[in-house]
């Protein structure tokens, strides 16, 4: 049996996170969602460090949904460390946030993102999004093996 795919979604908005996790498991395909709540956590995660180290249930994600305004660590500065570290440089970032400055698009881009959606305010459209991301990245794209 295949494994669900692994999402780290890195977000601070409990709401957000609910409604991310609701509209998951309204798609068709099984995923693994832990969640990071702020950048630190998100860095911590994915280089095994901290309570991490030592988790059993630890796997690399396949894609990591991040949001840019993050306590500790911005979603910028998460993404450089993601992008600076050989073993995540390959991982897909998908950019899933409230903003729609230009600045911050140019900026995500620049650093490494691979994608940059605004996150819908309908739940229908944020849920249509989800899928597009989930069918694109992990169904349809060839990605490198872990």
């Amino acid at each position: 049996m295949k494994l669900a795919h692994s999402i780290l979604l890195v977000e601070d908005n409990p709401a957000d996170v609910k409604i991310t996790q609701r509209a998951l498991r309204d798609g068709r395909m099984p995923v693994d969602l832990p969640v990071a709540r702020d950048g630190q956590e998100a860095v911590e995660y994915l280089l095994r460090q901290g309570p991490h180290g030592a988790d059993p249930q630890w796997r690399k994600p396949d894609l990591v949904l991040l949001d840019i305004n993050l306590p500790r660590l911005t979603g910028f500065q998460v993404l450089e460390r993601i992008r600076s570290t050989p073993a995540l440089k390959a991982t897909p970032v998908v950019v899933l946030t409230t903003s729609r400055r230009q600045e911050d698009v140019q900026q995500m881009y620049e650093a490494g993102a691979n994608t940059y959606f605004e996150k819908p305010q309908d739940f229908n459209r944020f849920v249509e999004v989800l899928q597009l991301i989930q069918r694109y990245w992990l169904e349809t794209a060839l990605l490198p093996s872990l």
